[in-house]
C-alpha cells in the first residue's frame, strides 16, 4: 500500500523500497528485508496472500533465497509475529520507564501509543494475527503468549492505579487489550485519525482502570 492509498486517519512511516531488491546483501540485512516485504504483503491481503511464491517475487528473489531463511510459510508467518514482539517490547521498555508517579491516563496514553509507534514500523499485518483465532494451533498459541509478554510490564502498574486482587489484574488486563484493539482498529481502517485513536483509547482505558480501582461501580 502506497502512501498515497493508506487510509486517511492513519500516516504511513514505512516505504516499499525492501521491494525489489536483487542487489547482494548480507544475510542479516537479507532477512530484515523479506520481513519487511512479507510485512506488506500480509498487511495489503492479509495471511492469504503471504505465499513463499509471491514473498520471492515481490522482494526481487529467488525462492530458494527466501526459503533458505524461511524454511515454510509457517515459519515466516512465526518471525513476523516474532520481529513484531521484539520491536513493541523495546518500545513498551521505554515507556514503563517513564511511568513511575505518572497518573492513569498517562499510563494508558503511553501504552497505546507505543503499539501505534510500533504499528507504524513493522506494518499492522502482525498486530492483526496476534490475536488470530484462526486453524494454525502453533500461530495461535505464539499470538497468545506474545500478548501475555506484552502486558507483563503493565500489570504492577494496574495493580499499583487500582488495588485489585492478582484475579482482577488479569481481568483489567485482557479488557484492556481489548478495549485498545477495538479503537486501534478504527485507527488502521482510517476512521480516526492517529491522535484520535490515543485520545479515545486512553479514555477507554483509563475508565476500565477507575471502574475498579472503586472510582467507578463495583
Amino acid at each position: 500500500m502506497s502512501d498515497a492509498e493508506a487510509p486517511p486517519g492513519r500516516t504511513r512511516k514505512r516505504r516499499s523500497t525492501a521491494r525489489r531488491s536483487a542487489s547482494r546483501l548480507p544475510p542479516e540485512a537479507r532477512r530484515t528485508q523479506l520481513l519487511a516485504v512479507a510485512s506488506e504483503l500480509l498487511e495489503a491481503g492479509g495471511v492469504d496472500a503471504l505465499q513463499m511464491t509471491e514473498l520471492a517475487s515481490a522482494a526481487g528473489v529467488t525462492r530458494p533465497v527466501a526459503y533458505r531463511f524461511f524454511p515454510n510459510r509457517r515459519a515466516l508467518i512465526l518471525a513476523l509475529m516474532e520481529d513484531f514482539e521484539l520491536a513493541l517490547e523495546e518500545r513498551f521498555l521505554k515507556a514503563s520507564g517513564r511511568l513511575l508517579g505518572g497518573t492513569v491516563a498517562e499510563a494508558a496514553a503511553l501504552f497505546v501509543r507505543a503499539v501505534c509507534d510500533t504499528i507504524e514500523v513493522k506494518g499492522a499485518g502482525a498486530w492483526n494475527l496476534l490475536d488470530s483465532g484462526g486453524p494454525d494451533p502453533e500461530i495461535a498459541r505464539v499470538g497468545g503468549e506474545i500478548q501475555a509478554k506484552m502486558l507483563e510490564p503493565w500489570r504492577p502498574h494496574i495493580q499499583q492505579a487500582t488495588g485489585a486482587s492478582e484475579r482482577e489484574v488479569e481481568t483489567v488486563a485482557r479488557m484492556l487489550v481489548a478495549a485498545g484493539r477495538a479503537v486501534l482498529a478504527r485507527w488502521l481502517d482510517g476512521t480516526l485519525s492517529r491522535d484520535e485513536a490515543i485520545r479515545d483509547a486512553t479514555r477507554g482505558i483509563s475508565g476500565l482502570l477507575m471502574a475498579f480501582s472503586g472510582g467507578g461501580p463495583r
